[in-house]
């Protein structure tokens, strides 16, 4: 495409600032722009792309922009928005996400996430996400830069969107506990199990809540237990029953626990008295062993396996 051509576009990939390449100043390699344009065929999306550089001015990088330049170069970079007047713009790399925010941003930790902004009036979501040299230069950046891309075009593009058809049952008595356990405790099916806390230590923190899901055929039972949460009126009796029940959860031999970042939970749940516990498979270790050069946190894996799935 012609950088000049700078007509509607819906997908607009943003650079950091121009680098000469064969004697030309541009905003992306050609071995860059093949990339991005790989990656793109692959969700279907076949309309033309824009692309722009943040900075105008060559190989202008991140710690050479102080706040006048910053602003005299975002006016420039809100004018080529106004002209593309793109929906979902993609910014590679720190400067091009500094220059569309407007301030610093953690490019790591906003990476792959969109964010809605403005510029002249004009609303779209912005997506942080490696810049093609990083995945060129680095291959391990290949699976997160190619996910990223897929996920917010099929998202916030195509209008790809999956039901969850989640559910889950509030478990406030011991006649709501009698209606599910047999599903949880005789079961050889796989048990998911997620503990909510009041802080990151076991030592002084406690568990307010419990959540439980089990899959048994086309049916899916999810619950949630209020443990020590400070909004439940539950009795001492109570708990520990729920404590009972959830000891022969996690001792059962004949199926799977799945946690993520297992031993966290495991460390609270001794402190209540959950002492035998069998098969588990923690998330986190099997992304790793999966995929090991990327972030493997609960948030990252929801976004990485489920982007486009509402409740």
């Amino acid at each position: 495409m012609d950088y000049e051509d700078e007509s509607p576009r819906d997908v607009l990939f943003v650079s950091d600032s121009l680098k000469l390449y064969e004697g030309d100043y541009v905003a992306f390699r050609a071995n860059e722009w093949s990339l991005i344009n790989r990656e793109v065929s692959k969700t279907g999306y076949t309309e033309r792309l824009g692309f722009t550089a943040s900075v105008k001015c060559p190989h202008i990088k991140k710690e050479d922009m102080s706040a006048t330049n910053r602003k005299i170069c975002r006016e420039h970079l809100k004018d080529t928005i106004l002209q593309f007047k793109p929906k979902l713009v993609f910014a590679c790399g720190s400067l091009a996400t500094m220059m569309i925010y407007g301030k610093n941003v953690d490019a790591v930790k906003a990476r792959g996430l969109a964010a809605y902004q403005e510029m002249g009036g004009h609303e779209f979501r912005v997506v942080p996400i490696f810049h093609p040299y990083q995945v060129i230069a680095e291959p391990k950046n290949a699976y997160l830069f190619s996910l990223d891309i897929q996920n917010n075009i099929e998202k916030h593009i195509l209008g790809i969107e999956r039901k969850s058809g989640f559910e889950y049952t509030p478990i406030f008595s011991l006649e709501d506990l009698s209606k599910v356990r047999d599903k949880f405790v005789n079961t050889t099916d796989p048990v998911a199990i997620d503990i909510e806390t009041t802080g990151l230590s076991f030592l002084v923190d406690s568990i307010h809540t419990v959540a439980l899901s089990v899959i048994s055929g086309d049916e899916q039972t999810t619950i949630a237990i209020p443990i020590d949460h400070k909004e439940a009126k539950t009795t001492i009796h109570f708990r520990a029953k729920v404590m009972e029940f959830l000891c022969q959860v996690m001792g059962n031999k004949n199926n799977r626990k799945i946690l993520q970042n297992a031993n966290f939970d495991l460390k609270f749940l001794k402190l209540y008295g959950v002492e035998e516990v069998y098969n588990v498979w923690d998330t986190k270790l099997m992304q790793h062993c999966f995929n090991e050069d990327i972030p493997k946190s609960l948030r990252d894996l929801l976004m990485y396996y489920f982007p486009n799935e509402t409740i």
